[in-house]
């Protein structure tokens, strides 16, 4: 089930209630997301790795002026053309280095959507008398999918774009395309779990039981999809950032 728009996250949500019995939205938790955000978006984190950037490529642009022999008109279209192009350079630059540290903190929400699942199967009340051979696998699959489009990613997005003026929808966005990734290539293995679908007298904390080492063992492996996810969101950055370099260093050509 691929998810891309909202008409399919309200659908997702009432698949699970309708199939699970989980209401997936109250795993919503502002404070815990609040927290995670004031991590990843210290003032320090952000002028190191976005602001400096732009600061420093601002100031080649300022030394411009006593660089190059600017007479007229190419005061003017310095000035104003001049300060687009490094000023949009420099947001890219600074994003190329930001998407370097965010990896590891990407890390840390993913880690945080598998606590979230964890929490949603320990009532297994809900979720045991849905489990037949044929959906065994695919509860674990629905209910990922549930807390990353239904709790996480909105969750997230929306902090990190209220805490983060100008760029914040940009750092938003880049989270949001790493966690689809994410939810659409995530495959739980069903071996662990056989056992107690194929033993309805299966206690239920060995139920709970086998579903944790499921998430566990999912979590393991789960860093090189984190790795190719951040491959994905790096080459359009970097191509667009490669071409502001280029379409800068040849105004500056054409200007001196």
């Amino acid at each position: 089930m691929k998810i891309r728009s909202k008409k399919d996250v309200v659908a997702l949500q009432e698949k699970i209630k309708t199939e699970l019995g989980i209401d997936v939205s109250e795993y919503r938790n502002e404070e815990v997301a609040e927290n995670f955000a004031e991590l990843i978006l210290l003032p320090q984190y952000v002028v190191s790795w976005v602001i400096r950037p732009i600061i420093f490529i601002l100031f080649i642009y300022f030394s411009g002026f006593k660089i190059f022999d600017l007479v007229h008109v190419e005061y003017v279209i310095y000035a104003t053309i001049g300060f687009v192009l490094f000023l949009f350079f420099g947001i890219l630059f600074g994003l190329v280095l930001l998407i370097f540290k965010m990896k590891k903190d990407i890390w840390g929400i993913t880690d945080y959507s598998l606590d979230i699942l964890k929490q949603s199967i320990s009532d297994v009340s809900k979720v045991n008398g849905q489990i037949n051979e044929e959906n065994k696998k695919e509860v674990l699959s629905l209910l990922f999918k549930g807390v990353i489009h239904i709790v996480t990613i909105p969750l997230f997005c929306e902090v990190i774009a209220r805490r983060i003026p100008l760029i914040g929808f940009i750092i938003s966005s880049v989270i949001k395309r790493i966690l689809i990734v994410i939810s659409d290539r995530l495959e739980f293995s069903e071996d662990k779990i056989n056992d107690f679908v194929n033993n309805p007298d299966h206690p239920k904390n060995e139920v709970l039981s086998s579903y944790v080492n499921t998430i566990n063992s999912v979590s393991d492996t789960l860093e090189s999809f984190v790795n190719f996810s951040f491959k994905i969101v790096q080459v359009p950055i970097f191509i667009f950032c490669f071409l502001s370099l280029s379409v800068l260093l040849l105004f500056l050509y054409l200007i001196h």
